[in-house]
């Protein structure tokens, strides 16, 4: 892709949401990363689930692949 395409595609994802360019811009780098994976009480909610479904991680694992 090049820088034209990209520019025109950052307009489009812009106009999509409503945004201005900079608006649109501004909050990319606003955005932050999920703290799921370092959550531990997430993690511990999640297997309380899953024990009483009787299922284990590796039982999602094996339905996943």
């Amino acid at each position: 892709m090049n820088e034209k395409k990209y520019i025109e595609s950052q307009n489009d994802c812009a106009k999509l949401l409503g945004q201005s360019f900079s608006e649109y811009n501004k909050s990319l780098k606003e955005l932050k990363r999920s703290n799921f994976e370092k959550s531990y009480s997430k993690e511990k909610k999640v297997k309380n689930i899953l024990n009483q479904l009787g299922l284990t991680e590796k039982d999602l694992k094996k339905r996943m692949v």
